[in-house]
Parts: C-alpha cells; sequence; structure tokens
C-alpha cells in the first residue's frame, strides 16, 4: 500500500492548476496503465481502480502543499547558495547550488554558479587527481548550462577559460570563444582567448591582428597596454601571457 501511495505522491502533482476530476480521471487513467505493465498486460478489476480514486482524493491535498514547500525550499537553497558565493564561501556555495538543483535541474543559471564554485574549490583538493575531477565538474555544469541556453554569454566564457588555463584543452575552447563572440561581437575578453588560442596554432598573424582590434577598439588604458605588449612579443619572437 506504500508504495502505491508514493507513486500517487508523484504523479499527482498536476493537479495544482487544472480541474480536479477532470485531471483526476487522467491521473488515473496514467496509473492503470502503469498497473496493467506491472501485471504483464492484464486488466485491472473494478474494486482496484477504486481503490486508486480513493488515493487520489486522500493525498490531493497533501501533495499540493508537498510541491509548494518543496518551491519555496529551492528558493531557499539558491538564496543561501548565492549568498556563500558572495563571501567567497565556495564549499557550502557549492553544496546549496546542488541542492537547489535538486528542484530546478533545468536552471541554467543555477548549472553555471554551480561551475564557478567549483571551479574556485579546485585549488583546495588535496591532489592533482581531486583537482582535475572538481574542474571537470564544474565544465560539466557549463555546458550544461550552454545546453539549456546555448547563447548564454557568461557560460560560454567560463567554460572557455576552464578548458584554456585549467584543463589544458585549449583548443576545445575555440568553439565556445566564437559562440560568445557570436553572442557579444564587442567583448574585449573573449578576443583575448582566441588571440591566446590562434597563438598555440601557430598562426601568430591572425593572432597579431586580434591584438591590433583590440587596441583599436578598446577604451580601457591597462587592457590596450596589455594588447600592446602581448602584440609586441609576438611580432618579437615571443609568446603571449
Amino acid at each position: 500500500m506504500k508504495r502505491y501511495a508514493v507513486c500517487i505522491l508523484v504523479l499527482i502533482v498536476s493537479l495544482l492548476s487544472v480541474s480536479c476530476n477532470r485531471e483526476q480521471q487522467r491521473i488515473l487513467d496514467r496509473l492503470m496503465e502503469t498497473e496493467t505493465g506491472e501485471y504483464s498486460g492484464e486488466e485491472i478489476d473494478r474494486e482496484r481502480v477504486e481503490e486508486l480514486e480513493k488515493h487520489i482524493r486522500r493525498y490531493a491535498d497533501e501533495v499540493e502543499q508537498m510541491v509548494k514547500d518543496t518551491g519555496k525550499l529551492g528558493i531557499y537553497y539558491k538564496m543561501l547558495a548565492l549568498d556563500y558565493l558572495d563571501q567567497e564561501m565556495y564549499g557550502p556555495a557549492e553544496e546549496y547550488f546542488l541542492r537547489a538543483l535538486e528542484v530546478y535541474p533545468n536552471n541554467h543559471i543555477l548549472h553555471y554558479y554551480t561551475g564557478l564554485a567549483q571551479a574556485q574549490l579546485s585549488g583546495a583538493q588535496s591532489g592533482a587527481a581531486e583537482r582535475t575531477a572538481k574542474l571537470e565538474e564544474a565544465a560539466f555544469h557549463q555546458e550544461r548550462a550552454i545546453e539549456l541556453k546555448p547563447d548564454y554569454y557568461d557560460a560560454l566564457y567560463a567554460l572557455s577559460v576552464l578548458y584554456i588555463f585549467e584543463l589544458d584543452k585549449p583548443l576545445s575552447a575555440e568553439e565556445y570563444v566564437l559562440r560568445a563572440l557570436d553572442v557579444r561581437s564587442n567583448s574585449i575578453n573573449p578576443l583575448f582567448l582566441l588571440a591566446r588560442i590562434r597563438v598555440i596554432q601557430g598562426r601568430f598573424e591572425e593572432a597579431v591582428e586580434i591584438y591590433d582590434r583590440i587596441i583599436d577598439e578598446s577604451e580601457n588604458s591597462e587592457i590596450i597596454e596589455r594588447a600592446r605588449s602581448n602584440r609586441d612579443r609576438l611580432l618579437g619572437g615571443g609568446f603571449n601571457e
């Protein structure tokens, strides 16, 4: 009996916003399908149908409240996680972002912030393997954020940084850098990343052109000086930082 109650608790969530009688019938039909499947296609009798109807009526109010409470809990998880992140307390931030993702698994922003927290935590790992594992977790969440929202600039840039500077996969970053530039064509930071990739690829002239573009388009003196320094090192046969 408890097993059936759990099944009903999960499936009856959709009662929240529709006509009760009609939706109860729909849920009952779905439950009947699962019942017949359990017994190798056998039909369930009227007594079993009445039993299921009784459980639906009994647990409807409880499930409605449970869903509301779960939604509130998810909001609290997000608030805590963001507060911990602001305070640079990355362990608790990761914990509560992951809890929030259990409630909102398709929230691209939560995946992005989870990845940020995990990238920061990687430096606290005891060994190289553990550090790499944490960085790969961070990359997974950035990839998931992009999967959910393909033009999510922040995740595109964050994943590019992870691949280039942390996971030693600079060529894997090229796609995401270019996509970030498609979203924000005048963004300077991805241009620096793209220049670095071009240097690694041995496409030095293109890297110089990118630095020239940064110099021409930026209004920040520090950024201009950084681009000019990298360009001059390239022209002198050096490698950019």
